[in-house]
């Protein structure tokens, strides 16, 4: 993979990264409108595909447009269908001089995860060429991307539209967006790519890293396997670091494997962890409304689909109460976690768009390997700043990027 490409980076987080001061422009929605991607949000928050006949017919078809200009053309664009949790609210907060607050009354949603940002970039560099009235004269391979983010009971039906359509690949951001695209799309076989998953072949949903087999692959990462590095880079950050609070659904089991290894760092540090259990937003909120600096010095984010999609919740109650949140993804930083250890869900999106080029060239998805991706750290100073978190010169040196 290329190295990491900061500049196209700060440009795409743009669309949906907070934190963000009241000043700055809608940019997420004039970068919604000037794509051409269908997105039906939720209101609320919260088998194996792909037929070797369609891949041989969909390479045959690439190589037509490669090969002639695009107003010509008459192909079908390859359809990338999407499924993830949310739409996900985004904490928009501010730094005044008598401390954090609330930015804005209404909050701002999520419309492109971080993962499709990456996906979107990467597809770019790839001569991708997005399917649109303004880039009808443009050379190369033409494709649409259909968002959809919802419930579990919203995404099974959107995984059934997919089948029905069909699209020619389905990307299915977290654990539970791919089983229900494996449910789903059993009796119509379509490639199911996930940007991120702990354990895929204990999940059931590849034979082996090395050859998945049947029509499922992606990006692992580790999210659970760096639980306990996460505490100790926390307690580096905030030395006080003594009382953790861990919030997660009861019997989910990344986040139990997750907590296993942050309890048996922290017995090493000498710092409690405060285990809370939620099973819903309604839950998750009421038992944040107990935290203050009197209560806890930090909060740990787990690999839990609940907590993950109520970051907002999370990050919002850590600004206002003075009680640092460390996340396990490089966008939580972005969103207002004094730091982060982890994947970075823009990288995997963009080694997803990988996986698809070469779909679309006629790879069977079983037959590319499950390929891991690195971990990297980020360090919110600004945050840190407005919470009253000074950061020490050792841990800025580990930093893989610093957001001032």
């Amino acid at each position: 993979m290329p190295p990491f490409d900061r500049q196209n980076f700060a440009r795409r987080r743009s669309i949906s990264a907070a934190p963000r001061e009241p000043t700055a422009p809608p940019r997420q929605a004039q970068a919604h409108q000037s794509r051409n991607i269908a997105f039906r949000p939720s209101t609320s928050l919260c088998g194996p595909g792909g037929s070797s006949s369609r891949l041989r017919g969909l390479a045959v078809a690439f190589l037509l447009v490669a090969g002639a200009p695009a107003a010509s053309a008459q192909v079908k664009p390859l359809e990338i269908g999407v499924l993830a949790l949310g739409p996900r609210n985004i904490p928009v907060w501010r730094c005044a001089s008598d401390g954090p607050r609330q930015a804005a009354a209404e909050p701002q949603r999520e419309t492109i995860p971080f993962y499709v940002l990456g996906l979107l970039n990467e597809l770019d560099k790839l001569k991708y060429v997005e399917d649109r009235p303004d880039t009808a004269r443009l050379s190369g391979r033409r494709f649409r991307v259909d968002i959809r983010m919802g419930t579990r009971e919203e995404l099974a039906g959107f995984a059934r539209e997919f089948a029905q359509k069909p699209v020619d690949v389905i990307v299915a951001v977290a654990t539970t967006a791919v089983r229900i695209a494996q449910e789903e799309t059993r009796e119509h076989p379509i490639p199911i790519l996930f940007p991120g998953i702990s354990d895929p072949v204990g999940d059931g949903f590849v034979g082996s890293l090395a050859r998945p087999g049947g029509f499922i692959t992606g990006v692992s990462h580790q999210q659970v396997q760096g639980s306990g590095k996460r505490v100790e880079l926390f307690k580096q950050m905030l030395p006080g670091l003594n009382r953790l609070i861990t919030l997660r659904r009861p019997n989910y089991a990344p986040a139990e494997k997750s907590l296993s290894e942050i309890k048996a760092a922290a017995a090493r540090m000498n710092v409690e962890v405060i285990d809370w259990t939620v099973g819903d937003r309604a839950e998750l909120q009421a038992a944040l409304a107990k935290i203050s600096r009197e209560t806890a010095d930090g909060i740990m984010i787990l690999p839990d689909t609940l907590v993950i999609s109520n970051l907002d919740l999370i990050l919002s109650t850590s600004i206002e109460q003075r009680v640092p949140t460390f996340g396990l993804q490089d966008f939580m930083s972005d969103w207002g976690a004094i730091g982060s250890y982890g994947p970075s869900a823009y990288q995997a999106g963009a080694r997803i768009a990988r996986y698809i080029d070469k779909i679309a060239k006629g790879a069977r998805a079983g037959e590319l390997p499950v390929e891991p991706i690195d971990p990297m750290m980020v360090v919110n100073m600004k945050a840190a700043a407005c919470i009253g978190v000074p950061i020490p010169d050792e841990v800025l040196r580990q930093a893989d990027r610093i957001i001032r």
